[in-house]
Parts: structure tokens; sequence; C-alpha cells
């Protein structure tokens, strides 16, 4: 049986927030592990990463999900804090102002940030990440990237504003928990909108799920049932038609998307 992979990374730069992402990398494998469908998925994660791990391990693992958590870069000066959150405030110490540092931050060579651009992170995606057809960006702001990672991958979660770290990983939780028990990507969305206000948090509105052109993701699910995949009927049996049958799955890791044209056998 093949899994689908999903590819944790997360980065905590020093001088920024904690965020304590030990503890959402946790809670999404006990929740994919208590799961009906444990069995299909391979969490495999990665800490500190750089930005240069994204694409070495976009080519090693191919994942079918990838999930970044960690802090992204917005100009967010003269707001106050409340409580740690997942952006980086442009001006703070160790940030410096300026359009660069707007992206999401991975851990630089000395420890300090690295900020990857929009523009570099839908070029990897380009270059390495085929297998891709779900990402989660699980900081601060990610909307703008969840839109132009649509030219590649086939959904996207990016969050609209600055989300609290116990609200992001609450959404986690409820999105792997759907998607562990074989819900659509659609599903599995509202439901992990829903485990944040479950838990009194007001920042269940800043998930927001981007869908490519012509996919729907309330029929776009990870396994696939077995009776879905149903032996086509032989050509000669149709009669007096041809039938086209387009339909997009979920298998494999992969998407298929497959036209089927059954043509009447030549009289």
């Amino acid at each position: 049986m093949e899994k689908h992979k999903i590819l944790f990374l997360a980065a905590n730069p020093s001088g920024t927030d904690q965020l304590a992402l030990d503890r959402e990398a946790r809670a999404i494998q006990a929740e994919l592990e208590r799961s009906g469908y444990r069995d299909h998925f391979e969490f495999e994660t990665r800490w500190a990463v750089q930005p240069l791990d994204l694409l070495r391990e976009l080519r090693k693992l191919k994942p079918t999900v990838v999930h970044f958590s960690g802090h992204s870069g917005q100009d967010m000066r003269g707001e106050r804090r409340l409580a740690p959150r997942r952006d980086i405030i442009v001006g703070e110490s160790g940030v410096d102002g300026g359009e660069q540092q707007y992206g999401l931050f991975f851990q630089g060579t000395e420890g300090g940030v690295r900020v990857v651009s929009t523009e570099a992170l839908t070029e990897t995606f380009r270059a390495a990440g085929a297998s891709v057809k779900l990402v989660v960006l699980n900081a601060c702001y990610t909307e703008m990237q969840a839109e132009a990672l649509l030219a590649h991958v086939d959904c996207v979660v990016g969050m609209s504003g600055s989300i609290h770290r116990e609200a992001s990983r609450n959404f986690a939780i409820g999105f792997y928990g759907g998607l562990g028990e074989r819900e659509s990507v659609a599903a599995a969305y509202m439901q992990g909108r829903a485990a944040i206000s479950l838990d009194g948090l007001l920042d269940g509105d800043l998930p927001q799920l981007k869908v490519r052109e012509g996919v729907d993701a309330r029929r776009l699910v990870l396994i696939m049932d077995r009776q879905a995949s149903a032996t086509v009927p032989n050509a000669a049996a149709v009669s007096n038609r041809t039938m086209k049958l387009s339909r997009r799955q979920f298998i494999a890791g992969t998407v298929a998307t497959a036209t089927i044209v059954l043509v009447e056998a030549a009289r």
C-alpha cells in the first residue's frame, strides 16, 4: 500500500517569538494515529529548516502534503501584540524593514532569520513540487503566498491575518483529523476552523482555503475508496452514444484526471 507523505517543516529562528512547534507536530501525529486511515499516511518532520531544505526534501520525499509551521513577515508596526503570534514585525530586533522581509521566515545558517519570498517559494514548487497536492502555510499573513502557489498546487491553506499560536495548532488538529478520516479537503478545512471555535478562540475566520481553478475541493479526498475504482464497461456494450466521463481523484499520492471516451464498436 502506497502511503501519502506529509512533510512538516518547522522554523522558529532565534530572536522570534517561540511557538512551541513541537507541540503542533505531536498533536498532528497523534490525530493521524487515532484516525481510521492512519496506515495511509507517513508524517515526516524537519526542524530548524533552512531555505535549501525545502528543495532537498521535495526532491527526496516527494510528499503529497507540505505543512510549513513558523513565522512570516508582515509590516505590523504600531499594532499591539497581546500574545505570541506567527508574524514578524518589521523593525523588531534582528529584522530589518523593506520589501525583502515579506515572506516565510526560515532559519539562517547562523540561526537567525532568512526570508523566503513569495516568488522564491512558487519557483521552488514549480521546479520540484510535482507530487504536492496540498500545502498548509500555518503562519500569519500567508494568504498572498497561498494564492501564488495555486499556479503549481491544487489546494493551499493560508492565513488572512495574525493568528494566535493556540488557534493555529487547533486548526491543524481539526484539519489533519479530517484528512485522516477520509474527509475531503474542503470538509477537513471546515473542521479545522471549527476546532478553533470549539476552544473559544477568536481566530477561526483567519484560515483561508485557496483552490486552483477547475478543482473542486469538496471532491478531493486523499484516500480513495476502493469501490470508486470500478471497472469501466466494455465499449461494445454502449449503444448509439459517446460517453465522456471526466473525474478528478486523489489516489496513491497523485491527482489523476482521466477522460474516458466510450465509443460504440464499428458496425
